[in-house]
């Protein structure tokens, strides 16, 4: 199972939100750079602009939460990372591994930055918060669907909505 073979699967709204909210991370990010390296336009003082630093917040964070949220709905059944880990696609274990690695290294950053300047650490936060919710949200989306795979056997086209019987 490869990321090419499972994207198929998924809904079109869930492709809609991953894809936009990867780019909106991105964006914020981007955004976000500046500010936290250092970067003043003509004219700053000592502090960042607020006008950067809003809707790098708001893109980012926003971003990864809109890729986190579909992600997790994905799995329909139990996925057991530890247990099936060799079971899931590469791709979703390797974005397991880069999201908590990324959480790792912001906190790491986060820490040595608060050393220099605390007001650095703010920014820092969703930085690296956003394309943490972003891969999580990834990796979630496609070791939940590569365990519904398992479960159902391949299907054509995306898996229609779970319904709970009473």
């Amino acid at each position: 199972m490869t990321l090419g073979s499972l994207w198929p699967l998924f809904a079109r709204e869930t492709q809609v939100l991953l894809v936009a909210g990867t780019v909106s991370v991105l964006a914020g990010v981007a955004i976000g750079l500046a500010p936290a390296i250092g970067f003043q336009p003509a004219g700053g003082g000592g502090e960042a602009p607020l006008e950067l630093l809003l809707p790098s917040l708001f893109l980012s964070l926003g971003g990864g939460y809109a890729v986190l949220f579909p992600g997790i709905r994905v799995g329909r059944g139990k996925v057991h990372i530890v247990r099936d880990w060799k079971l899931y696609p590469v791709s979703g274990r390797l974005l397991w591994i880069l999201a908590h690695a990324t959480a790792v290294i912001g906190l790491v950053a986060c820490v040595l930055a608060a050393a220099t300047n605390p007001a650095v650490p703010g920014l820092l936060v969703w930085l690296f918060m956003g394309p943490y919710l972003a891969l999580t949200g990834w990796a979630a989306a496609l070791l939940g669907m590569a365990a519904n795979v398992r479960l159902i056997g391949h299907v054509d086209g995306p898996l229609a909505p779970v319904t709970r019987a009473s």
